[in-house]
């Protein structure tokens, strides 16, 4: 009888490669921040390699008349045991790979925005489920690392 190998996933860290934070005022305690989130990720196969892959997590946080937030994360991965599935290397794609990632992503946002001193209160993103297929992202890895963020940020 033959056993097959378990399929494993390895979480080896974010990077961080890309933050700006643009204040537009002090913020002022007394009102409640009206606070707009976006999240999208990515995911990212690098050449020549059939069990690494890269979550890319592009953040923008905006607080009404008073701070605006970018971040780029990338997420790596490494999978074992999954060579010629592709439905099973989709599945982590999609969910347990974003799923893992997203908790250092919230830690990170909770840390920066507490330390801005006075130009806003700590940010703490809310839970986030992902569902769905994400989409690929088309570059090399090059670029990845060099602009992560979207080709229309002009500042």
């Amino acid at each position: 009888m033959e056993s097959k190998e378990q399929v494993k996933l390895k979480f080896k860290g974010v990077d961080f490669p890309f933050v700006k934070v643009k204040s537009k005022s002090i913020y002022n305690d007394s009102d409640e921040m009206d606070i707009d989130v976006n999240i999208h990720p990515q995911y990212f196969l690098p050449k020549g390699s059939l069990n690494k892959f890269h979550i890319v997590m592009n953040v923008t946080i905006n607080v009404a008349d008073c701070l605006d937030i970018e971040i780029s994360a990338i997420g790596t991965f490494i999978l074992s045991g999954v060579e010629g599935d592709e439905d099973i290397r989709k599945q982590f794609i999609n969910a347990n790979a974003p799923a893992i990632m997203f908790p250092y992503v919230r830690a990170f946002v909770s840390t920066l925005t507490s330390n801005l001193g006075k130009i806003t209160s700590s940010i703490t993103l809310p839970t986030r489920f992902f569902k769905g297929e994400l989409e690929e992202m088309q570059t090399d890895e090059r670029n990845l690392i060099e602009h992560p963020s979207s080709p229309t940020n002009d500042d």
